[in-house]
């Protein structure tokens, strides 16, 4: 039997007959004679395998190594099976990514036209004056034809024209029932077009119609490009360049476009076609009902090589390989033979013969274990512990992660200093489209806050008190949220009536109406429009950061909007007002400054670029500004096969060096730290300092050389009973089992007594059953 601090108790049967009377709640009996050797050894070896830890991951020292050698081989996996999905041959989806792009900007340039279209005409209806006869009012909704070529006022019921104005409206082609309000599209023999039906009453309602149009866009003829708008019907109308297919096969390729509510693009395999495909794209306009589409011809690019994803996962692995070895070397082969031997001498064994341990900690360890046993190998004056050098545990993890490091290292450096791919002509094309319609867009959206405020300053002309219209400059500034501040002036310049912030304007107006920049507000770029009434008021909108910087942001890659001096505007990314443009885009904003469209494959020193710049000149109202806008591309970005090999590369190197910097981490913090303070301990002991117990603190494979090594300094300084005892896994550090002295024999009754604390919160009673 084993006492619980660790020490002996003889069987049962070889108990002293004569029991002695002990103060407590049992008997203690006499110390018997030590069994035989050859029948304590395994005794002990039982009864110590019984109280030492059993180590469970994630516990083990050999989990660390393991885990990193698993990860490795499933990165090995990853890299190979990533190159060999991209291993086939297709457009790059860099080409269908631009494509959705750029039919996703014509789209919402064609919204924005047709929202501020929708608008005017909603507030002449609303403004309209009880007494304006119908055949006047359809002729002010027409025009000069620039914005609905056709209306017309006929009664709901029997759709009878009561009054046309301009081309007119096809009956033929309008729903059975015409809408309260709505705008829908229809195909005439002459195009798609729109049409805003709205209830005058219940027996009247008015017809306007426009011609759905496209911005001029930038178009491929090499690449056979053409834009088409189709109608719910699900006719189609080719609006700019050409058709790659026949007519007869283009509601095929539009198939479930029409009534589709998302931006979509694939590319679409044609038999008769070698190394080419049809790439189709499509984006709805608002919620109109109509759709922009895109079709080109685009090359066939071979994809990521298959051999060089298996290179790379195969010297990956390789090199996993001989650091795997080295953990094991440095970690997992000392500890645990060391920890087979730390048994043998906790239980008095002498091995016949013991291997040599070849790391320091191991070695120190493994000399105070055979100091306190008898070992006669340990031989007096430590003859067998002669001095020489051993590689410690930090060392060789050192070395480890070293040879681990190599292949990232390598990939990243290989990776880093092979040539980028180079741009296809497909994608410089789309960046030239990409900055016409972004510029197409943001000059709309500046036109149509000038458009707003002309009609607030035509409706001052009719009004005595320029202060009746503070409710309409509420309104217009809660509507549309385009302006941040909106005020009328008098000729003094004093502000008689505003809505919204605070005006940050110091720049005297010039001229009658347009769109200026204020330069003398450095803290934001203050953009606005006015116009000057014949009267002398003045109307001014301050147009909000927030909603100019939303046009641009909505545009892939980097948007800047300089001026003619090169001074940053607005940028997509962030900036600071009003700072130098630089590098590259600087180049290209000063060409697209002298009229037209640049696009960029190279910069300057032959490096890989993707950069386009457009004049901001369309409408002709902001033409004065004399601004440029300018889209550049991250490259990193771009879905091209070489790029996607590259990138593919660098994370799996990423997430390598990661595996072998957490492993590591987890090999010298949980076990290579306290290895090497047990090993201090074992040096004290080796120098004959057996005093300060030694404090098991884990449940792992040091826990267990730590209570061995206690077994053994226990033997040393108590005797050979202690041999196959372990003390717990208690408390704290600072609770240690502590064996107190004897005693000193009571004279009325002639007894000795001992106790033991063994922690600080443990005052069981059933603990106290030591031997007097």
């Amino acid at each position: 039997m084993k006492s619980r601090n660790g020490g002996e108790q003889p069987a049962p049967d070889d108990r002293g007959r004569d029991q002695q009377p002990f103060r407590g709640r049992a008997s203690v009996p006499s110390v018997p004679a030590d069994p035989p050797q050859e029948q304590a050894v395994p005794w002990r070896r039982r009864a110590l395998d019984q109280q030492l830890p059993a180590a469970g991951f994630p516990a083990g020292s050999g989990k660390p190594s393991l885990l990193y050698l698993w990860a490795i081989m499933c990165l090995s996996a990853a890299i190979v099976l990533g190159f060999a999905i991209n291993n086939q041959r297709g457009v790059p989806p860099a080409v269908v990514d631009s494509q959705r792009d750029n039919v996703s900007k014509v789209a919402s340039s064609m919204r924005l036209t047709i929202n501020h279209y929708v608008e005017d005409l909603d507030q002449r209806i609303a403004a309209r004056p009880p007494t304006t006869p119908d055949p006047e009012f359809v002729k002010q909704v027409v025009g000069n034809g620039t914005e609905w070529t056709g209306a017309a006022i006929v009664e709901t019921a029997s759709r009878r024209p009561l009054a046309t104005a301009g081309s007119g409206v096809p009956m033929e082609l309008l729903p059975p029932a015409l809408p309260a309000k709505d705008t829908f599209p229809i195909t005439t023999p002459d195009g798609p077009a729109l049409v805003r039906s709205v209830a005058l009453d219940p027996a009247r309602t008015l017809l306007a119609t426009q011609p759905l149009d496209v911005d001029e866009l930038r178009l491929n003829p090499n690449a056979r490009q053409g834009i088409f708008v189709i109608t719910p019907d699900g006719k189609s109308t080719l609006m700019q360049g050409v058709s790659a297919v026949p007519d007869v096969h283009l509601p095929v390729v539009f198939q479930g476009l029409a009534q589709s509510q998302s931006t979509e693009g694939h590319p679409i395999r044609v038999t008769e076609w070698l190394n080419k495909q049809l790439v189709v794209s499509s984006a709805p306009v608002g919620e109109t009902g109509a759709t922009v589409a895109t079709l080109i011809v685009a090359e066939e690019t071979g994809g990521t090589s298959t051999v060089h994803g298996l290179l790379l996962g195969l010297t990956l692995l390789a090199m996993a390989v001989p650091s795997f070895l080295l953990m094991r070397l440095a970690m997992v082969r000392p500890v645990r033979s060391l920890l087979e031997r730390a048994k043998a001498d906790a239980c008095g064994e002498v091995p016949a013969k013991r291997h040599p341990l070849r790391i320091a900690e191991a070695h120190r360890i493994a000399r105070a274990l055979s100091l306190t046993s008898d070992d006669p190998s340990s031989g007096a004056g430590g003859k067998r512990w002669r001095w020489r050098w051993r590689p410690t545990v930090n060392q060789g993890l050192a070395l480890a992660t070293v040879v681990a490091l190599l292949w990232p290292a390598a990939a990243v450096a290989y990776t880093l200093s092979s040539p980028e791919p180079p741009i296809p002509n497909q994608l410089v094309r789309d960046e030239e489209s990409r900055a016409e319609a972004a510029s197409n867009v943001m000059g709309k959206a500046l036109n149509n806050g000038l458009q707003t405020v002309t009609r607030i300053s035509q409706a001052s002309e009719a009004t005595p008190d320029p202060a009746q219209l503070a409710p309409q400059l509420r309104q217009e500034l809660a509507d549309k949220h385009r302006f941040r501040s909106l005020y009328l002036m008098d000729p003094n310049g004093s502000v008689v009536s505003a809505a919204g912030r605070d005006p940050l304007r110091k720049e005297p107006l010039r001229g009658e109406t347009g769109i200026e920049l204020d330069g003398a507000t450095a803290r934001v770029p203050l953009v606005y429009a006015f116009r000057v009434a014949p009267n002398g008021v003045a109307t001014v909108g301050e147009f909000d950061i927030d909603y100019l910087l939303e046009m641009i942001r909505a545009v892939d890659g980097q948007v800047r909007v300089v001026d003619e001096d090169l001074r940053t505007v607005f940028d997509s990314n962030g900036f600071r007002a009003f700072q130098q443009l630089e590098g590259t885009a600087r180049v290209a904003a000063s060409e697209a400054l002298k009229g037209g469209t640049v696009g960029m494959a190279k910069t300057p020193d032959g490096r890989p670029a993707l950069i386009a710049a457009a004049g901001l000149n369309k409408p002709n109202t902001v033409a004065p500004l004399k601004w440029s806008l300018v889209v550049e591309q991250d490259l990193a970005g771009l879905r091209l096969p070489e790029s996607d090999g590259r990138r593919w590369t660098l994370l799996v190197a990423g997430a390598t060096t990661g595996v072998v910097l957490l492993t590591q981490t987890w090999q010298y913090f949980v076990f290579a730290r306290p290895l090497r303070r047990l090993a201090v301990q074992a040096d004290r002991i080796s120098d004959g300092d057996v005093e300060e117990p030694i404090s098991p603190q884990r449940h792992d494979d040091i826990g267990a050389l730590a209570m061995c090594l206690e077994v053994c300094r226990q033997v040393r300084h108590t005797g050979s009973s202690r041999l196959g005892g372990a003390s717990r896994l208690r408390g704290t550090e600072e609770d240690r089992t502590v064996v107190l002295p004897e005693v000193p024999p009571q004279p009325e009754a002639g007894r000795a007594t001992l106790w033991y604390s063994e922690s600080a919160d443990d005052t069981r009673a059933d603990d106290r059953d030591e031997r007097s």
